[in-house]
């Protein structure tokens, strides 16, 4: 194996969403000095990578937004992107900013926010795994996206929009998915998660495998959700955790412990270790 494509939440993760288990983290490490390359593989977007992983600077490759960006964290080069147009970006901000309606908006690997959510957080439905990156202060605030986003000629990786009034959920819904440009996260409701619709991790890591000089064919996946499935199904052993998606699990070479019982440490310390 000459690489691990890791997924996060669900996955790696331990149950507060922030931080990897010791025995995850440990594996991962020692896989690492076997020489094998590890690539988050994640639907987060740079800035709200685990501390842990973006400390650990002999990972260098990041696949983020679902395939929205890949960065070469030693040059800071984007190897690969695909984005909403800036155009696009400021339509969808449009179907419901100035709402009072919680946002985050990835992109340029950072997190965009309405200046007016951002300075009454305690207002809005912050999910608890992201208390962190606002006691850091690592949020980019702006009063209107829809026009910071057109004005500079920024593409959005994904949004994602918390705890939205029922009343509104499924005009917003269909407001999305009318456009024709978006791919909504299955469960939407008063959480909506979407990306470009064009967007493929797949080609993401493609993009990733022809620098490297190396393909699936090569590679341990392991994962959780609908999102992770293409990268299980190509990789050369394909690993769900034991919480995953009976249809994940299905595609799966192996199915490992739960995210939550070291499913990681057990796939890396039998496939790899």
């Amino acid at each position: 194996m000459k690489a691990l494509l890791l997924d996060f939440d669900g996955t790696a993760l331990q149950r507060d969403q922030v931080y990897l288990s010791f025995r995850n983290m440990h594996a991962i490490e020692k896989a690492i000095e076997k020489g094998v390359e590890i690539i988050p593989c994640t639907g987060r977007c740079a800035d709200m990578f685990p501390p842990q992983i973006e400390a650990e600077k002999r990972i260098h490759y990041w696949v983020t937004s679902n395939g929205g960006r890949v960065i070469d964290r030693a040059t800071g080069e984007v190897i690969y992107q695909s984005l909403f147009t800036p155009e696009e970006s400021a339509r969808l901000c449009r179907l419901y900013e100035g709402q009072q309606i919680y946002s985050e908006i990835a992109a340029d690997g950072l997190i965009y926010m309405e200046t007016e959510i951002a300075e009454h957080l305690d207002r809005y439905p912050v999910p608890p795994h992201h208390v962190w990156f606002f006691m850091e202060g690592r949020e980019k605030r702006v009063d209107r996206p829809s026009e910071y986003f057109l004005n500079n000629g920024i593409g959005v990786e994904k949004f994602n929009i918390y705890g939205v009034p029922p009343e509104k959920q499924q005009p917003l819904i269909d407001a999305l998915l009318a456009t024709g440009i978006v791919e909504i996260s299955p469960g939407a409701g008063k959480d909506i998660q979407f990306f470009p619709k064009r967007q493929k991790r797949t080609v993401a890591m493609q993009k990733l495998f022809e620098k490297l000089g190396y393909g699936f064919e090569e590679v341990m996946s392991i994962g959780d959700s609908f999102l992770d499935k293409d990268m299980i199904q190509h990789a050369a052993v394909g690993v769900a955790v034991g919480n995953a998606a009976d249809d994940v699990k299905a595609i799966a070479d192996y199915v490992s412990a739960p995210f939550d019982k070291d499913g990681v440490a057990e796939a890396i310390e039998k496939f790899i270790l």
